[in-house]
């Protein structure tokens, strides 16, 4: 007689895979002793028993039924046949329609000699085992979490147990990279990506950046010193399905050695998230935020909530003018188009109205950079000061000389003053007269970027009519396209 054989192991560890290994080498010793041929050994590695459609192998075995390629399944449990009931006697009755009679070794039993109310309670039985063993993988998750568990790989830090981190310096450097082009440059994540692949970084497994990599950087509260537990929690062990704890349910672990990042550039990280996914009204489903071009998701639509779209023609000369993404696809009646040389014309003018005394105010602008270069090489001395300071605080704690409360305290005074001085530290030393040339590109609106904008124009708005309002940060002003 042709059989074939089931095993399985829940989890991919060095001893489960070890266990897979003796149970194939128990069902070969089973078909020379019983004189059968095995035709073929199916072994699912790492996969629970509670859902079929995820066992590949499981599912092979029923094509290769279908196809009769052997008379018998022997299988040495049932729970490693399967521990959620329903799918048990789907796959028992499927085989059986087959032909194929399957025979669970230690509780001694055929499925074409049993009757289903049997096979029923013993699949009954395992589902059961199952639900305890969930129970009990849930209460030492949360026992973990409670105590401050961290996560197995997390970009920027090394581990050093289950409840300890130390920052790794030259990823520590690619986070603060990638709050610094979101935060100060307005880059959005698909860019912030690009530009790390680009420069030949890869994640924490070796792999090419992604958006979403970029976002779970973004959103976790661990890179500013807070370790945050519990989030989610397996809803329903049969299907998987996990739910989000509300946050009076997750478990908050203060460390602020473990910060990366200063608390007010997470902040600041997240009131921008908030603010690009609100790129339509309150009403309108969110749009994509983009820092592709200068007006990139500045422009709104004031018929239809959403934003406006950047489009070139070129026949004698480049036209490049922007105008409602939702009339662009057949969707908004808005035809207004807003030329982009007459936009930046226009806020240019305005601004330059608004500084009443324009060659003073350039002098003063030109003197705050110059003092700002002569200030650097003190600041670079209390720069390593600091450093020292806060290293000296950590042994402190690290020997139990001072309270956590302290430490957080002395850490939250140092950052805050490394903050202000890495703002203000100098680059190259320049003259006046550089300073001044580069101070006037920047009012002719060159080399600006789409952040520089953002930081001066809160929304442009644009209705049918052709009415376009642009909203600076202390008031509007009305253009006319």
């Amino acid at each position: 007689m042709k059989i074939a054989a089931y095993c399985r192991v829940s989890t991919a560890k060095e001893e489960q895979l070890d266990s897979l290994a003796n149970q194939k080498e128990f069902f070969e010793a089973y078909a020379r002793t019983n004189g059968y041929e095995l035709v073929r050994v199916y072994a699912d590695e790492g996969i629970s028993g509670t859902q079929m459609r995820k066992r590949e192998q499981f599912q092979a075995l029923l094509r290769d039924a279908a196809r009769h390629h052997f008379d018998l399944v022997v299988v040495k449990d049932i729970s490693r046949f399967a521990r959620n009931t329903v799918d048990f006697l789907q796959s028992v009755r499927a085989l059986k329609e087959l032909g194929v009679n399957t025979r669970f070794l230690t509780a001694n039993m055929d499925s074409l000699g049993e009757s289903e109310f049997v096979l029923t309670l013993f699949g009954a039985l395992a589902q059961e085992e199952s639900a305890n063993l969930s129970r009990r993988v849930k209460f030492g998750k949360r026992l973990n979490a409670q105590k401050g568990r961290v996560p197995r790989l997390l970009y920027g830090y090394h581990r050093v147990d289950n409840f300890q981190l130390t920052i790794c310096p030259e990823e520590a450097q690619v986070v603060r990279k990638i709050f610094a082009l979101y935060v100060d440059q307005g880059l959005g994540c698909r860019t912030i990506a690009q530009q790390l692949n680009g420069l030949g970084y890869v994640t924490k497994q070796g792999c090419p950046w992604t958006p979403s990599a970029v976002h779970r950087i973004l959103t976790n509260p661990t890179y500013c010193g807070h370790l945050v537990n519990h989030k989610y929690e397996v809803e329903n062990y049969l299907t998987g399905k996990r739910k989000k704890l509300p946050p009076q349910e997750q478990f908050h672990h203060p460390r602020p050695q473990w910060a990366i990042v200063t608390p007010e550039q997470f902040a600041q990280a997240q009131q921008q998230r908030q603010q690009r996914a609100q790129v339509r009204e309150p009403d309108k489903p969110p749009g994509r935020y983009s820092a592709r071009h200068l007006f990139s998701g500045l422009i709104v639509c004031a018929e239809c909530g959403r934003s406006f779209c950047r489009k070139t023609y070129t026949y004698a000369n480049t036209r490049v003018y922007w105008k409602c993404w939702g009339n662009d696809q057949g969707l908004c009646a808005n035809r207004t188009k807003i030329e982009e040389e007459q936009l930046v014309a226009a806020i240019r003018d305005h601004v330059s109205e608004c500084i009443t005394n324009l060659e003073g105010w350039k002098q003063r602008v030109v003197n705050e950079v110059l003092d700002h270069i002569s200030e650097a090489p003190r600041e670079e001395s209390e720069l390593e000061r600091l450093t020292q300071r806060k290293k000296r605080y950590e042994r402190l704690y690290a020997n139990g000389i001072i309270p956590l409360e302290q430490l957080q305290q002395e850490l939250v005074e140092i950052q805050t003053r490394e903050d202000a001085l890495q703002v203000k530290r100098a680059g190259e030393h320049r003259n006046e007269a550089e300073i001044l040339a580069q101070l006037e590109g920047y009012m002719r609106w060159e080399g600006l970027e789409r952040a520089d904008v953002a930081k001066l124009v809160e929304k442009i708005t644009a209705d049918e009519r052709g009415e376009v309002q642009i909203f600076f940060e202390g008031g509007w002003y009305d253009f006319s396209s």
